[in-house]
This record gives C-alpha cells, sequence and structure tokens, in this order.
C-alpha cells in the first residue's frame, strides 16, 4: 500500500523542497501537487521546477487540474470562464452557470493546453479530480442542468426531456470528456488517475464507474468517501457510505485490472470530529487500497477556510493508522 497526499498554496522552491524531503521521511510515495489556471499562466517553470524537487525527494507526482474551468474539485478560480462567456453552461432560465460545458469543444482545446503544459513539468501523471457539472449553489443557485446549444445538438431538447433521461445524458457527457481527455494525456506520454466523487452525491449524475475505470489509458482509479464533507453522519451511516463507495471502487478496479486509490478526508476536521475521521479512516484501511491518499498537506494546516481545528493531531494519526495498516499481518 502506497501513501499519497495533496499539496498546494506554496511556490516558493527551497520550502516546498523541505517539505518534499520531511514527507518522504514519513513514509510518503506521492504527491499531487495542483495544477490550476493560475499556475498555468504565471508558475509553469516553477511548477517543472517543483515536480523536478519531487522527484529528487523520491516522490511520484501526479498534477491535478485543481478548479480547473470549474468542473474540477478544488477551491481555485476559473480565469477561462470569466474571460470566454460561451464556454459556460447555461440553465433553462437562461442564467449563465458558474463552470464549463462539458461539452463545449472549445474547453477540449483549453484543456489540451493544460495537459500539454503539464506534460512539459516532467510530471509523469495527471490527477483528473472529481470531474462534474456545476454544483447547486452561488454558481447555480437554482440547481439547474445546462442546456447550451451544445448540450442540445449532443442531447436533443432537454428541456422536454425526462429528469432521468436528462441526468444519463449527463453521466454520459462526463464519461465522453474523460475519455477525451485520457486519450490526449496518453498522446503526451501522461499516464491518468480518474478519482470520483462518491456515489449518490446531490445533485450529480450517477456515473457509470466500470466504464470509466475501463478507459483506455487510466492507470489508477479511485473515489474520496468524505463522510464528514459530505454529511453522513452517525457509525451506522457512516460505515455503510465507506462500504459502498470503496467496494464499488474496488469491484471498477478489479474488472479493468489497474490498483485503486482512496482518499480520507483532512480537512474542516473538529477536534469533536477526530475520533469519527480515525474510525472510518480505520474502516476504509480495511478495504486494502492499493493507494491512501490524504487531502491534504497537513491537514491544510496553512488554509484557513479548509484547516484542520488540531491539524498536527489529525495528520500525524492518519499517517500512524496508515503505517499500522501497511504493516506486513502476522
Amino acid at each position: 500500500m502506497k501513501l499519497a497526499t495533496s499539496y498546494f498554496g506554496n511556490r516558493i522552491q527551497r520550502h516546498v523542497r523541505d517539505d518534499l524531503r520531511g514527507l518522504r521521511a514519513l513514509g510518503f510515495d506521492r504527491v499531487i501537487h495542483t495544477f490550476c489556471e493560475n499556475d498555468l499562466a504565471f508558475y509553469p517553470g516553477t511548477m517543472r521546477e517543483i515536480v523536478t524537487l519531487s522527484h529528487d525527494a523520491g516522490i511520484e507526482v501526479q498534477l491535478d487540474p485543481w478548479g480547473v474551468a470549474r468542473i474540477f474539485g478544488g477551491e481555485a478560480f476559473s480565469r477561462w470562464i470569466a474571460e470566454d462567456e460561451d464556454l459556460c453552461q447555461r440553465g433553462p432560465s437562461g442564467r449563465r452557470l458558474a463552470g464549463a460545458c462539458l461539452n463545449h469543444p472549445r474547453l477540449r482545446e483549453r484543456m489540451r493546453e493544460w495537459i500539454e503544459a503539464a506534460a512539459r513539468t516532467g510530471a509523469r501523471w495527471v490527477f483528473w479530480d472529481e470531474p462534474h457539472w456545476v454544483h447547486r449553489g452561488p454558481g447555480n443557485p437554482e440547481g439547474e442542468f445546462c442546456v447550451c446549444r451544445h448540450c442540445l445538438e449532443r442531447g436533443g431538447d432537454l428541456q422536454a426531456a425526462p429528469r432521468e433521461a436528462v441526468e444519463r445524458f449527463r453521466g454520459e457527457s462526463i464519461l465522453r470528456l474523460l475519455g477525451e481527455l485520457v486519450r490526449d494525456a496518453t498522446e503526451a506520454g501522461l499516464a491518468s488517475s480518474i478519482c470520483v466523487l462518491p456515489l449518490e452525491v446531490s445533485g450529480q449524475p450517477a456515473l457509470d464507474w466500470d466504464a470509466i475505470a475501463r478507459i483506455p489509458g487510466v492507470s489508477e482509479f479511485g473515489t474520496d468517501p468524505y463522510w464528514t464533507a459530505f454529511q453522513v453522519t452517525g457509525q451506522e451511516a457512516r460505515d455503510r457510505f465507506i462500504d459502498v463507495n470503496c467496494e464499488a471502487a474496488r469491484r471498477a478496479c478489479h474488472a479493468a485490472g489497474v490498483p485503486s486509490m482512496l482518499w480520507t478526508q483532512a480537512f474542516r476536521i473538529s477536534q469533536a470530529a477526530e475520533a469519527d475521521l480515525f474510525e472510518g479512516t480505520l474502516r476504509l484501511l480495511g478495504h486494502r487500497p492499493d493507494t491512501l491518499a490524504i487531502w491534504g498537506f497537513e491537514a491544510c494546516a496553512h488554509m484557513s477556510e479548509l484547516a484542520a481545528e488540531r491539524p498536527a493531531v489529525v495528520w500525524q494519526g492518519l499517517i500512524d493508522q496508515f503505517h499500522a495498516a501497511a504493516r506486513p499481518r502476522p
């Protein structure tokens, strides 16, 4: 079993180097570096140096399109949708939604730019992080779905279609886009890891995990059953949420012949929630993922909006749990 963590918020190379050496000393095998639109525009050379520093420390790198086009997970703004209004999803009300349309041909062009830049850093992997349509929230207050001309060309009259047909189309659109992105990444010499949102996340279509894991060029598949973030409360509900998602990911990985990566939450964890986090992570580890990943580095202590209440306790506790689970069984 490998140990991984995400890393973001720091582009000062000497501090990155020290952090990476510390991660290796703690037994980390992999780092997921966020590579947002801001990095793409202003830090491409710096990111090459950071990837080199990671490899020099003996740590494998995956690059994450963090918040890119607001269709991947992450606390990052999108310049693309600010500058290109037509790129955005458009609801039945006519409202412009705060995310690019997954069926817009110009999105594919922009993502090719991102992939080519990722390849130039020297990284060998990309991490497709929670591909999704715009969630209900400030950027989509009514929970609308996209009916732009590109969606209508592919999906027909979505406004007149039953909701089940709309959701099926939305799920198929995510699968189609991932297939295109993985193919472009493969052509650029990059392996692809995909992390999908957990099953039954409100406002998102059901995805065919088996089909996603079998996309040619996918080299790893997983999910992030963050029970605290998704407000799954109570031991029984928590355990079911973890088991259902971990088992579904295991089946998809087994059928596709690819390794699994499962994530545990180390952000926005209150002191009162620490015991629940450790109990749930122990259960997740019982599913024996090929990689346990922690979001994020040092329990996000550096980012006030995400930081755990006691980041040092959360961070060290999760590392200790991993090492205990990874020991050979007698």
